[in-house]
């Protein structure tokens, strides 16, 4: 499987290949939050296959938990790009809605 995405503004893009370890939506009041309500839908890719190819992200980790998620987004526009978890060091959560062809 190959994959593509970009932010809103189109200045940060990645690239994801291999197979998807899973696809799922996440209700969890954290995952709430950063979806503005909704659950956070996402599809889990390797992380040595995905990689940006234009632009960097900026990232975020909250510093109060003890296993914190780092987000990464956009810094113009603010989208979220992915998680890196580390309960799952070899994988990526991508966003699906910055799929080029979700």
């Amino acid at each position: 499987m190959h994959l593509t995405g970009r932010c809103y503004c189109a200045r940060l893009r990645y690239d994801a290949s291999g197979e998807a370890l899973f696809r799922i939506q996440c209700h969890c009041r954290e995952c709430q939050y950063i979806s503005g309500g909704s659950p956070n839908v996402v599809i889990g890719m390797p992380a040595t296959g995905s990689s940006y190819l234009g632009g960097t992200p900026n990232s975020f980790a909250r510093p109060d938990l003890p296993a914190p998620v780092t987000r990464e987004f956009c810094p113009d526009c603010g989208t979220h790009i992915l998680t890196r978890s580390p309960r799952l060091p070899d994988a990526v959560l991508i966003k699906v809605g910055t799929l080029v062809d979700p």
